[in-house]
C-alpha cells in the first residue's frame, strides 16, 4: 500500500513541478498559433486644452476649470481664491 502512495505522490509532484510545466507549455506553443492581430492605432485627442497653474499652490489644471479673480489670476479651488482675496 505504501508503494502506491509513494508512486501517486511522485506522479503528482512531476505533474506540478515547474520543469514539467515549462516543457508542456513548449509543446503547446509548437501547435499552430493564432494569426497576429493588426495593431490598433491609439485614438487621437479631438481637442487640446490649455493648462494653467494655480496662482496660490502652482497645481496645473485646465483653463476651463480654473477660477479666475478680478486680476485674471487662475486658482484651482474656491479656498485658494478666498486666500488671495484676504487683505494682508
Amino acid at each position: 500500500m505504501l508503494k502506491f502512495l509513494l508512486l501517486a505522490a511522485l506522479v503528482l509532484w512531476l505533474l506540478y513541478s515547474p520543469g514539467v510545466r515549462k516543457l508542456l507549455r513548449g509543446v503547446r506553443s509548437s501547435e499552430p498559433a493564432q494569426p497576429p492581430r493588426p495593431a490598433q492605432a491609439k485614438p487621437e485627442p479631438t481637442q487640446t486644452t490649455a493648462m494653467v497653474p494655480c496662482a496660490h499652490c502652482g497645481v496645473h489644471l485646465p483653463a476651463s476649470e480654473a477660477l479666475v479673480n478680478g486680476q485674471g489670476q487662475p486658482f484651482c479651488s474656491e479656498a485658494h481664491l478666498q486666500v488671495a482675496r484676504r487683505p494682508g
